[in-house]
């Protein structure tokens, strides 16, 4: 069985938080105000990560898809840890989409959208076969340039007098509608609440429970300050109405910077940005789907699902979506309510409170 350090846990969770948000634009529907959504996803995806800890703390050496046959029963518990491995698949495809519908629209124009998703997943067949220990150890090396990468960008940005702080005023102008639409599901789970996935490794973590603890919280600040760093500086530099009508504000703003017509045309830097946290979420997406359907139908070698579930999800990320507008209408109206709410959110709620019970129970006994 594979293991992984407590760094390698910080830096996996790290990526998967920040994943595709920065690019998209973290809480853009609620304006000049989507600072105050971020900041309230913040804290309320870090609640569900405590509760996803506490039940892992409550019943240890189990993960994600065990908890549910171990407190609803083999009838009832069985059929539902079914649904989160099909939830992977379905937000990997959504990741592939993410991925095709930037680089054939910003970066590879003309692009056939197959060809993008079939380089982009030899890359994550790659890192599959090599297992969750390597992809760790390539997160460690990537980690700090990847953030390097974006301080950069915030020095060149206040160095070109492109951020202007008067577009944050007046603040909660629409009232606090828009910022709890923005922060509740949507904002909370958009990968902090998603978060639960990392349930499938923690067993695999070579540390005690207490340390997990620690380090996933600790990445959570890492993570939720940069996105929240960097929704400050795409409000800023480009304004409430560009912040909200671009679907990649963070390219827009990336491609203001000209300092003394020598240092300008910085998207490369954006697109780096973009594709390693999408590499590395979409890969940990098919990791915990695969390590799912290993446990509940007890499969020795779960490299044996890698070829279907790659197959799988081109034919996913092929069908999903027609266009770009089509997918994040998906994204921001419809998958939030229908899937994260009942699998992040409902659902774990009462899985808690199950345990809870079913422990005093067994204490008073």
């Amino acid at each position: 069985m594979e293991r992984i350090s407590l760094s390698q846990l910080f830096t996996l969770t790290v990526f998967y938080q920040i994943g595709t948000t920065i690019i998209f634009g973290f809480g853009a529907s609620a304006g000049k105000d989507a600072w105050i959504a971020t900041i309230i996803s913040i804290l309320l995806g870090t609640l569900a990560i405590g509760i996803y800890l506490t039940l892992a703390y409550l019943q240890p050496g189990l993960s994600l898809v065990e908890w549910f046959p171990a407190q609803f029963g083999k009838w009832i518990g069985t059929p539902i840890a079914w649904m989160y491995p099909l939830m992977f698949l379905y937000e990997m495809a959504r990741g592939l989409n993410d991925v095709k519908y930037l680089t054939t629209s910003l970066i590879l124009e003309g692009t056939p959208h197959w060809a993008i998703i079939v380089l982009f997943l030899i890359a994550v067949m790659v890192l599959q076969l090599c297992g969750i220990e390597v992809l760790g150890r390539v997160g460690e090396i990537f980690l700090p340039y990847f953030l390097i990468m974006i301080l950069l960008i915030f020095i060149l940005l206040f160095v070109g007098d492109f951020i202007k702080a008067e577009n944050l005023q007046p603040v909660t102008a629409n009232g606090w509608q828009s910022i709890w639409k923005a922060a509740f599901p949507l904002g909370a789970s958009q990968g902090f609440a998603q978060t639960l996935e990392f349930a499938m490794i923690w067993t695999l973590v070579h540390a005690n429970h207490k340390d997990i603890v620690k380090t996933t919280f600790s990445a959570c600040l890492i993570s939720g300050s940069v996105i929240l760093i960097t929704v400050f500086m795409m409000i800023m530099g480009l304004g409430e109405y560009f912040f909200k009508l671009d679907i990649f504000p963070l390219f827009s703003l990336v491609s203001m910077v000209d300092i003394g017509d020598i240092i300008k045309n910085l998207n490369i830097f954006a697109a780096l940005l973009f594709i390693i946290s999408a590499i590395f979420k979409i890969t940990l997406h098919m990791f915990f789907a695969m390590r799912s359907i290993q446990l509940l139908a007890k499969i020795e070698n779960s490299r044996i699902l890698i070829i279907p579930m790659l197959i799988l999800s081109i034919y996913l990320g092929h069908s999903l979506s027609d266009n770009i507008q089509e997918h994040l209408q998906v994204a921001f109206a419809i998958f939030p309510y229908n899937l994260w709410l009942i699998f992040l959110w409902i659902l774990p709620v009462i899985l808690l409170i199950v345990t809870l019970i079913r422990s005093a129970v067994r204490r008073t006994t």
